[in-house]
């Protein structure tokens, strides 16, 4: 009988590990069914939540000046403080790694599953559509960790170490971290096996489902993240073939119930998406497949570089997602904050491949390989659902195209895509996008934050991979190693 990954065990120690140890045998024994496997996957808050710290906080996305810090330091705590200000111990030493348990923990109960669907009695075509589900999941949380732990892909990096391979439920798996190469290509099998999925298009009803779509607009990301522009837009161009998964138009959008408050007087106006659950939210007509940054804090600080470059008269999404004062919600009065909110009151942002970003991925390829006009074209069908009245992107030359789209794409998908566009324009070969993000703020340590004592902080390459937690490194008794830094 399976057991459980010391990833899983990491993740449920605070409920009690030789409880669910001792309950675990009796739970694998009862999979019986394709119909229980398949609703492992269709679980679907299990797998669309991404708590990643990095995304939101360590990036030129997010901004907090030390004047918001000073006004009220109770709505900042040191854990995030450690991601914001690029700390190595603080955020090697942390409690836990919600990302990194996470991810795991969808990789361990996808490989529940294809251990067990050959088993299981049921429908031959249901439990291929799930197997294929199973390996999209894998490869896809895969893809998540490589982007956060590794180096950035190159050929120059493909020997560094990737992430720990775990392609069963056996505890006694090796724990050794895989090189990049292996960590890609392992990504790429599994992305292989789910391409044999028989559904075509996205279903509306079940958005985390895997489909032929789907995978089409993954790899648009995929190969955009990797070099590879003719098989990006290739892949762009199928997934947009979709007749289901549309482009939402801003410019319909309903405002939702406004927030009132006293001493100082002050109105927070938000869209209606704002109050939007997972009931609704996981059905999101512009996703191929449903994944979606998660901050429990729920306050999201756009910087002022991020904001300077909306269009803030005519564009719907500053003006629908950047709330002017929004630090109200979080009972500061400070007058300078604002919050960025998109779904249930500024928790989650989608993350999945949606349609804008296939349109973007697309146009950053054909930008890169000199093709202005396409370039232009497919990041204007995105903005004229997004500007109103609409104006055009222009531009007379490739690296002004590329420039535009670049822009446009930071605009599109704030505290979710920043992160791994960071990184891979480290290594690319095109020097004009590289990114420098620095801080302004006060000395900030494990223990706490100083604040007679300005200090700037700059992300360097080498922390472009986030440091592992310690205690994963422990409970692998060496196994797993530690990034250089």
């Amino acid at each position: 009988m399976k057991r459980l990954s010391t990833y899983l065990l990491i993740a449920l120690l605070s409920t009690g590990c030789k409880k669910y140890l001792a309950e675990e045998p009796r739970k694998q024994a009862s999979v019986q069914t394709v119909a229980q496997l398949e609703a492992l996957v269709d679980n679907a808050t299990q797998f669309a939540y991404e708590p990643d710290f990095s995304t939101i906080l360590s990036t030129d996305d997010n901004e907090i000046t030390k004047e918001l810090y000073a006004a009220s330091p109770s709505a900042f705590t040191t854990d995030n403080l450690q991601y914001y200000t690029f700390s190595v111990d603080g955020v090697e030493n942390a409690s836990s790694d919600a990302l990194w348990n996470g991810e795991y923990k969808k990789i361990f109960t996808a490989n529940l599953i294809l251990e067990n669907i050959d088993a299981v009695t049921g429908d031959d075509s249901t439990r291929e559509r799930v197997r294929a589900d199973a390996h999209f999941i894998r490869g896809y949380s895969y893809w998540v960790l490589v982007n956060h732990y590794a180096a950035p892909y190159s050929a120059a990096n493909l020997e560094s170490p990737g992430v720990p391979l775990k392609k069963t439920t056996e505890y006694t798996e090796s724990l050794k971290r895989a090189s990049l190469k292996e960590t890609y290509d392992f990504i790429m099998a599994d992305i292989v096996e789910a391409q044999k999925v028989t559904y075509d298009d996205v279903d509306p009803r079940r958005a985390w489902r895997v489909s032929k779509k789907s995978i089409a607009a993954f790899l648009s990301r995929y190969y955009l993240f990797t070099g590879d522009y003719d098989n990006a837009i290739q892949q762009a161009n199928l997934a947009l073939a979709t007749t289901t998964a549309k482009l939402v138009d801003f410019s319909t959008l309903q405002p939702g119930t406004p927030a009132y408050y006293t001493n100082p007087i002050d109105t927070l106006r938000y869209l209606d998406l704002n109050s939007w659950t997972p009931a609704k939210f996981l059905y999101w007509p512009e996703s191929f497949y449903t994944r979606y940054t998660y901050y429990s804090s729920q306050w999201y600080n756009p910087s002022t570089a991020l904001m300077n470059l909306y269009d803030q008269q005519h564009d719907l999404r500053f003006k629908g997602f950047f709330i002017h004062n929004g630090g109200r919600r979080m009972s500061v009065t400070y007058r300078g904050t604002t919050r960025y909110t998109f779904f249930y009151d500024g928790r989650y942002i989608p993350a999945g491949f949606t349609v804008a970003e296939v349109l973007l991925n697309k146009a950053e390829a054909l930008a890169r390989k000199g093709d202005i006009n396409g370039a232009l074209g497919a990041a204007n069908t995105l903005r004229e659902k997004r500007i109103s009245p609409y104006t055009a992107l222009t531009a007379t030359s490739q690296p002004a195209a590329l420039k535009a789209v670049l822009e446009e794409r930071r605009r599109e998908l704030p505290f979710t895509m920043r992160w791994y566009d960071i990184r891979r324009f480290s290594v690319n070969d095109d020097p004009s996008d590289d990114v420098t993000v620095s801080r302004d703020f006060y000395t900030v340590s494990i223990t706490g934050v100083d604040m007679n004592t300005p200090h700037t902080y700059t992300l360097n390459n080498k922390r472009l991979l986030v440091p592992i937690s310690q205690k994963e490194i422990d409970v692998s008794k060496g196994q797993i190693t530690q990034n250089t830094y």
